[in-house]
């Protein structure tokens, strides 16, 4: 029977290559993956634009003559199909067989060099583009490409790809921009202790010489990020991590609702401080790097979460709620899924992202709904609600609203000029009184901060009164358990050893009190004076101070951490810290009864924080007075003052830190962060 097969033109060169890989960016991503694919440890990009030469060079296995015939040289060949890892175990990346004509896209002409591992051969072709191009009725098949074999130089192992003629000018700016994709092409999840795999760029011209180039590290700018994850061996339960100035806050796991498979995500917000941190450090702006990317197995999925690519709409979520809601100037994340086990995320035909599947639509709704809503739980709780920020969210929503009734106006105007007239006046009227409702709260913050300044001295006094009715409360329970001893003690031997032994304890806790005393006066008197301490060493001292009151109260007190870890701070700043919170803590868990009393200080380093944290299981804090714990003066208890946690806050500040209330199910929690290097 007769029979038919296909052919192609060389028209499908294009198909294939400049007509579906249309970006240059995305084309150096797809032969840095063929790199990858082939188990190189290194792959260089090296761009000379006066030589108009762009090179893509690795160490990996390389090609033999057979390779490149049979593999290279077939258009869209499936050897890489069915196989999910290389021999090192890495993840195949391509599948498609296309990704050759990459090259097509960046050059007119191609010089391939590759010597096989283990072999003394190496084969080198030369290809024209332009030959394919203008025989558009000749079979791809009839061009010829000659090749060269040399069995005497060896060559290294590996591919070398040096393309000429290239179809883009390359700028200062263009490798600058591209520095920072490839930087960001390896996803942050990856581990690569054990299989490396370096990316250099090499553009003399601008001042890159053989530049490695090295991820992002946002933990260490990044205050507050979170990690969720749904692991591939138990896909019932989603993970959820979060973290504050490198520390852990929060860990739990709650019932996975979702079917697109395993994943990882992070995501780190950045408040103001941490903004100008990045761009000291990566000399851009956060705005400028991206939002939420996607990464499958080892690679970014392009162009999710680029500059320009909102794929989440966070944008137009923010602007539902300012303060309510983070956007893409907020945040950086990423995400991470697996050829081999997220199979319901495909490939898009053009190369570009992903096909619009159900798998990618529950992924977006998990990411706005349990990730970014995690996130801004935490971003949005503060110390104390401030009338600053809920007057500037008024702000922006009057100035919203003047905005609307102006185009209103323009819309009305078409069929009655006199009511467009009055709705413009309207918006007049409302953006006037915005303004002016504005100047008096700057007047009323200034006058604030007035007396904020005049009241510090008062504010430290009552700071010190606040730390002598410490000190008498350890002497009222010493004249307490000597009323207790002598009512069930007979008039012996040993009764004056007893009121010797409880009169000490008077005499000591006086001297306390007038050493105390003295300190404060040469506080008032001297400036701060940092010294190198041993935490551990220090917090220990303190706690031993309140040993009286714990006995007689039942509780127990635990100080986890490394025991060599050493810090600068005021030791007498650090004192009153720490027995402010013992102090609340004490009264809290008088208040609950018979159960178990503990008193926890845990502290861990991270590469730029000290992190300190004080719990304790009394009856916690309320959460309607949550955003008033904070602030001097405020108290809910009779024989308060309501000044030790605001005492606390402007200590630490003074320390270069801060202060944050954990959410706790049980008791009372807080977090001090301290700067490491300041």
């Amino acid at each position: 029977m007769p029979t038919l097969h296909f052919s192609s033109s060389t028209n499908i060169k294009d198909l294939v290559g400049r007509r579906l890989v249309t970006n240059k960016i995305s084309a150096i991503f797809e032969l840095v993956k063929n790199s990858f694919d082939a188990d190189a440890d290194e792959v260089k990009v090296i761009i000379d634009p006066d030589k108009d030469l762009l090179i893509i060079q690795d160490d990996g296995i390389g090609m033999a003559l057979d390779d490149i015939k049979e593999r290279w040289m077939v258009i869209g060949t499936d050897n890489k199909k069915g196989v999910n890892y290389t021999a090192k175990g890495r993840p195949i990346n391509g599948e498609k067989g296309i990704g050759r004509f990459s090259v097509d896209r960046l050059g007119s002409k191609l010089k391939l060099i590759s010597r096989k591992e283990n072999s003394n051969q190496t084969i080198s072709l030369e290809f024209d583009w332009g030959e394919f191009e203008d025989k558009s009725n000749t079979l791809i098949s009839d061009i010829p490409i000659q090749y060269f074999i040399n069995s005497k130089h060896r060559e290294k192992k590996g591919v070398t790809l040096s393309i000429s003629g290239l179809r883009d000018i390359w700028t200062e700016t263009e490798i600058k921009s591209l520095e920072k994709r490839l930087k960001g092409m390896l996803s942050p999840f990856s581990d690569l202790e054990n299989n490396s795999f370096k990316i250099v760029l090499d553009c003399k011209k601008f001042g890159f010489d053989e530049k490695v180039l090295e991820p992002y590290r946002l933990d260490e700018i990044s205050s507050l990020w979170v990690e969720m994850s749904v692991d591939v061996h138990s896909q019932e339960l989603v993970n959820c991590e979060v973290y504050r100035n490198g520390a852990l806050i929060e860990e739990k796991s709650y019932p996975n609702n979702y079917n697109f498979g395993p994943v990882k995500i992070v995501i780190y917000s950045f408040d103001k401080g941490d903004k100008q941190s990045f761009y000291h450090r990566f000399k851009e702006h956060v705005k400028d790097y991206g939002n939420i990317r996607i990464y499958r197995d080892f690679f970014q999925i392009y162009p999710y979460g680029e500059s320009q690519n909102d794929w989440l709409e966070l944008e137009l979520r923010k602007s539902q709620g300012h303060y309510r809601y983070l956007g893409v100037r907020d945040i950086i994340g990423f995400i991470q899924i697996y050829r081999e086990h997220n199979v319901d995320f495909i490939d898009a035909t053009n190369r570009q992202g992903l096909e619009e599947t159900k798998a990618l639509d529950d992924l977006r709704k998990f990411v706005k709904d349990e990730v970014m809503t995690k996130v801004e739980e935490y971003f949005f709780f503060k110390k104390f609600k401030s009338s600053d920020s809920q007057h500037i969210e008024h702000r922006v929503e009057i100035t919203e609203a003047t905005k609307r009734l102006n185009v209103m106006a323009r819309d009305i105007k078409k069929f009655s000029p006199d009511l467009s007239r009055q709705v413009v006046e309207l918006a007049k009227v409302i953006r006037n009184s915005n303004i002016e409702q504005d100047k008096i709260i700057k007047n009323q913050q200034q006058l604030v901060e007035v007396y904020k300044r005049l009241a510090s001295k008062e504010t430290l006094l009552q700071g010190i009164i606040h730390q002598v009715l410490i000190r008498l409360q350890n002497l009222q329970t010493a004249v307490w358990n000597q009323r207790a001893d002598l009512s069930d003690i007979l008039v012996d031997e040993n009764l004056i050893q007893i009121i010797t032994s409880n009169e000490n304890i008077i005499l000591e806790t006086a001297e306390e009190i007038k050493v105390y005393l003295v300190d404060a006066r040469n506080y008032l008197l001297k400036k701060r004076e940092r010294i190198e301490i041993n935490l551990y060493d220090q917090l220990n001292r303190i706690c031993s101070s309140f040993s009286t009151t714990f006995s007689k109260e039942g509780i127990e007190y635990t100080i986890i951490g490394p025991t060599n870890v050493r810090y600068r701070i005021d030791l007498n700043d650090l004192k009153v810290i720490i027995e402010n919170l013992i102090s609340n803590s004490i009264k809290s868990l008088k208040k609950v009864g018979h159960q178990d009393k503990n008193i926890s200080i845990t502290y861990e380093v991270s590469p730029t924080k000290l992190n300190i944290f004080f719990r304790d299981n009394g009856t916690g804090i309320e959460e309607k007075i949550i955003p008033h714990i904070f602030t001097p003066f405020y108290t809910t208890t009779e024989d308060g003052f309501g000044m030790g946690l605001a005492i606390i806050d402007e200590l630490v500040k003074n320390n270069n830190g801060e202060i944050n209330l954990i959410k706790s199910d049980v008791g009372a929690a807080f977090q001090i962060s301290f700067n490491l290097g300041d």
